[in-house]
């Protein structure tokens, strides 16, 4: 249905009630800041404004009396531009249009070009949106040594016969207050809340006193509602041809010889039988059914004997063709502090100690460590949970444990089999918390088969809902931060398709930018200490490891709402402590240096969407069974002002549960020495030792004599880590 005036239009004339108050709100803050686009509303025709294609203005207008129209045709894109003079360089400014398209496929872009610092376009419509006015705005940097850049609307030449039009195009300095819903349209949606590993005590339902007349985490089926009872909300089932229901997941997963009790008060109308039961993996299933006419509590016990129970349900139900009603309210589930969930805290809590694995006790840790079971990168079945694996191994004569990250080929023969598919398979862990900016080292030997990659690498993603400002500050809701080791590869350019394990990728996505927009793409050529090029593949079949460092340093500016940076941050790229890669970040607006605390990842996966006639940029996985191995992993904060820790938008998707982590081997001895854990005997170590001088402390007393002497600082002293 067509919209003919704008919001701004609407509060003038017709305004009223809370929706008039938020609108004149947002359209006075707004107004403060003025349009530096000349006639953007095209009621002077297409006056200050270049045109090439076919356009033309129309009556059928967003806001006052005039439109634009654009007519691509199958060998001609239609267009209207108008270059902005007089802007601030190194400024940040805000462009907005109203645009709509006789069809999905043709989205009206709105962009700028020739002087901003990143030159950007929106262009997109999902199909529900078809032939609708829709706002769409982003912000654009002016770059440095620019005073002036080019707006321009388009419709991309097409044979679709498709129209696209624009109206009310806006231009303005800063940053900009976000849109609201244009009239009678529904709230947008905010960020999603997250769930997180609950503690003892914790409700395990949300809304269990039904506090939402809509629902809110409830799923009404038919004929359900909540209804106001003479002690609160009840949800009320009533029956009639269909069985009438309401339900609620349980996003946490329950840990097996554990029980709980859900409890509720209940009652129905005479002659009806109702019931409420609780559904779980593997057919679990506790119910109980009811018939009393005045308020009474029910229980279901909840055992979960000898394994996980995932996926759980609770259901309200009242079955088809009773003779009336069922009532539930005050319902109670509570947490006993052990039930499963990937996510501990939201957002996630900042960390500031040194995270230290060597998998030594033979263990990978469930309170440290994901498994992953997601799948991305084109035509692969993912990683497995069934890949990941502890093994005895060496390094440079020293016993380990390392942890093996197994990935099968296209030669593979076995019987894993993971989303649908048994070959091209790989392996995946994540630190269960989020690290900020740091040195991250992994102690690995990379998987030495093409076709795989072995990668290690800080990840975490958000997803902007229209609800959230930042979604309106770039053309792609989504913002990155990753940064990659990653191997083997090409150099690209000239060298696309030769592939190599002594190159690698050197990877850096900021954050800012809308999608993976703007990324630093390292392709490097690895060596050795003395400079001649070295064979990783080659390397990890002689059974040699080595150390990958990733040292981040965020900066010290506010992150997205900074212009200009007040410390550049920077990310560097090391191989046995010697640099392959270095990217220092830009002076102002948008640079490729994170600052969003993130997971870090260490994985065997598969690039398989094609690259230059190879099945992937890491050629072509001919072999049946390989893998990386890690000897440990070491990040240490550095705790920059620019750190941020905020929420991924789905941090619970698609993890093992503990119960299919690896199984456990027999651990190794640890280091003599190592009084704090971190798998080196180093100053960290002699300071603790000589804090314990002459006590008895049990840590410290590495000989067992009863005291800390010179006795224990020799044995700490043969151990010193080079």
């Amino acid at each position: 249905m067509k919209k003919q005036r704008s919001a701004l239009h609407w509060n003038r004339c017709a305004a009223s009630g809370l929706f008039g108050i938020l609108l004149a709100s947002t359209s006075i803050a707004v107004a403060d800041s003025e349009n530096l686009l000349r006639n953007g509303s095209f009621e002077s025709g297409l006056s200050d404004w270049q045109v090439s294609g076919d356009v033309l203005v129309q009556g059928d207008a967003w806001e006052g009396q005039h439109s634009v129209r654009l007519n691509p045709q199958p060998n001609l894109t239609a267009e209207l531009s108008q270059r902005v003079t007089g802007l601030e360089a190194r400024g940040r400014y805000t462009i907005a249009a109203r645009i709509r398209t006789s069809d999905n496929l043709v989205p009206p872009i709105v962009g700028i070009r020739d002087g901003a610092q990143i030159a950007k376009a929106y262009g997109w419509v999902a199909i529900d949106d078809t032939d609708r006015w829709l706002e769409r705005r982003f912000e654009v940097h002016v770059d440095a040594d620019a005073t002036a850049f080019e707006v321009y609307l388009q419709g991309w030449q097409t044979g679709l016969g498709a129209t696209v039009e624009f109206d009310s195009v806006r231009l303005w300095k800063g940053r900009q207050p976000p849109p609201t819903p244009d009239f009678g349209d529904p709230p947008w949606a905010g960020a999603p809340r997250i769930d997180v590993a609950p503690n003892n005590g914790d409700s395990l339902l949300r809304e269990t006193g039904f506090e939402d007349v809509e629902g809110g985490a409830w799923a009404l089926g038919i004929n359900a509602g909540i209804v106001d009872s003479e002690a609160g909300n009840a949800m009320r089932l009533l029956s009639g041809p269909d069985t009438s229901r309401a339900s609620q997941t349980i996003a946490v997963t329950l840990p097996p010889d554990e029980r709980w009790t859900i409890s509720m008060e209940v009652k129905t109308d005479p002659d009806v039988v109702a019931s409420a039961y609780f559904i779980g993996s593997d057919e679990f299933l506790v119910t109980r059914s009811f018939g009393n006419e005045e308020w009474e509590t029910i229980e279901l016990e909840i055992e979960t004997a000898d394994r996980w129970v995932r996926n759980g349900k609770l259901i309200l139900e009242n079955w088809k063709n009773q003779p009336g009603a069922a009532w539930y309210r005050n319902l109670s589930f509570t947490a006993r502090g052990g039930e499963w969930m990937a996510t501990l805290a939201s957002p996630p809590r900042r960390q500031e100690d040194v995270f230290f694995d060597d998998f030594a006790d033979g263990t990978l840790d469930p309170t440290k460590w994901l498994v992953s079971r997601k799948a991305w990168g084109g035509d692969n079945g993912g990683v497995a949970p069934d890949n990941v694996m502890l093994v005895p191994d060496m390094d440079e004569g020293e016993p380990i444990i390392a942890l093996r990250l197994e990935a099968h080929g296209d030669q593979y023969d076995g019987e894993l089999e993971h989303n649908g598919r048994r070959t091209r398979v790989g392996a995946a862990v994540a630190t269960r918390t989020y690290h900020a900016s740091g040195r991250y080292e992994v102690r690995a030997r990379v998987a030495p088969e093409y076709g795989t990659c072995t990668a290690f690498w800080p990840f975490h993603y958000i997803d902007h809902r229209m609800g959230e400002a930042a979604y309106w500050h770039e053309p792609n809701p989504r913002r990155n931060t990753e940064i990659d080791w990653e191997f083997p590869t090409d150099l690209a350019g000239a060298d696309t398709g030769n592939f190599s394990f002594t190159k690698a990728r050197t990877n850096s996505w900021g954050g800012q930018f809308g999608g993976e927009g703007g990324e630093h793409k390292g392709r490097k050529t690895l060596t050795d200490e003395n400079g001649s090029v070295l064979d990783l593949a080659q390397e990890a079949m002689d059974g040699r490891y080595h150390t990958f460092t990733i040292e981040w340093r965020s900066g010290s500016d506010l992150g997205d709402e900074s212009i200009s940076r007040t410390d550049v941050g920077s990310v560097r790229w090391l191989l046995d402590g010697r640099v392959v890669d270095e990217l220092h970040d830009v002076e102002f607006g948008q640079g490729n240096v994170p600052y969003r605390a993130a997971r870090f990842w260490l994985g065997t996966w598969f690039p398989s969407a094609g690259y230059a006639g190879d099945v992937g940029w890491t050629g072509n996985p001919e072999f049946d069974t390989t893998a990386a191995h890690i000897a440990w992993v070491r990040i240490t904060p550095f705790e920059e002002g620019r750190d941020i820790w905020v929420d991924e938008t789905v941090p619970n998707l698609a993890w093992a549960g503990p119960d299919e982590y690896p199984e456990s081997i027999d651990p190794i001895d640890s280091i003599e020495g190592d009084l704090n854990g971190d798998g080196q005997v180093d100053g960290a170590d002699l300071a603790s030792l000589l804090g314990h001088w002459n006590t008895s402390d049990q840590a410290a007393d590495i000989d067992g004599s009863g005291i800390v002497d010179g006795a224990d600082l020799t044995r700490l002293l043969s151990n010193w880590s080079p």
